[in-house]
């Protein structure tokens, strides 16, 4: 199984790291996308990737990390570009929820690492809450059509244009208690599906309050394959070969 979205890079992970990723290996993963959300944890995917190559680094600064001084600091992702390692450009995207960065710095930012995208030929790992129409209204803009919209939260609509894109639509955690994302899963073409865990963040029901990780994207996996009346070996299968396709793995 691959987890598509992950922060390893977090504080919460520093102190039993090796023995998380223990617990994935057992449970059975054997890739994991670890994205960034500023210049420090992006750094830091490509150097723990030397320790473990299967954790797979994306770089990016996240929408709320102070968008205004982000949008200086972009020379230094475009730098990490260099490594071949990189399999993907984020976390970026629009945060709305909040409203802790201005829109307008936030929807410059996130044009920043498109360009990076199609300058480096990566994928987007697209973050969006409340934003998901500027999003969509950018991408064009921008003529880019590669990448995931990960931890998806939008509507059936929404979804149906992302797709028609050329877009893949992510689940994580929420899945196994959200009706809503129950019911927008089963609307999404297979070889457009993709889960992750979105560690340490929105642990699936049985760990809800808990720090998420990797070994529970399992746990997503069985949800998932009941909701699409699939066997869970089979769907892993699928989402595999989403997955490398997306990241161009081997």
């Amino acid at each position: 199984m691959i987890d598509t979205h992950c922060h390893l890079i977090d504080p919460q992970f520093i102190k039993d790291l090796p023995v998380v990723l223990k617990r994935a290996q057992a449970a059975g993963i054997r890739k994991i996308v670890n994205a960034g959300y500023d210049t420090d944890t992006s750094s830091r995917t490509i150097v723990m990737n030397d320790e473990y190559p299967w954790l797979l680094p994306a770089v990016g600064i996240h929408p709320n990390e102070a968008a205004e001084q982000s949008i200086k600091e972009m020379d230094k992702i475009e730098a990490m570009l260099t490594s071949e390692k990189i399999v993907a450009i984020g976390e970026t995207g629009l945060d709305y929820y909040r409203d802790f960065m201005p829109r307008e710095a936030q929807q410059e930012l996130f044009r920043q690492h498109i360009a990076l995208a199609r300058k480096a030929c990566l994928p987007l790992l697209i973050h969006t809450r409340n934003s998901i129409e500027d999003a969509i209204r950018i991408l064009k803009a921008e003529g880019c059509y590669h990448g995931v919209f990960h931890c998806y939260s939008g509507s059936h609509d929404q979804a149906e244009r992302i797709i028609g894109m050329g877009f893949y639509v992510s689940f994580a955690g929420v899945l196994t208690y959200s009706k809503r994302a129950r019911e927008i899963i089963q609307t999404v073409p297979r070889d457009r599906l993709l889960l992750e865990t979105d560690a340490p963040f929105l642990a699936p029901i049985g760990h809800r309050g808990q720090r998420n990780e990797p070994s529970y994207i399992m746990e997503t996996l069985k949800c998932a394959a009941n909701m699409l009346d699939i066997r869970p070996e089979r769907l892993e299968e699928i989402l595999d070969a989403n997955a490398m396709r997306l990241f161009s793995l081997d």
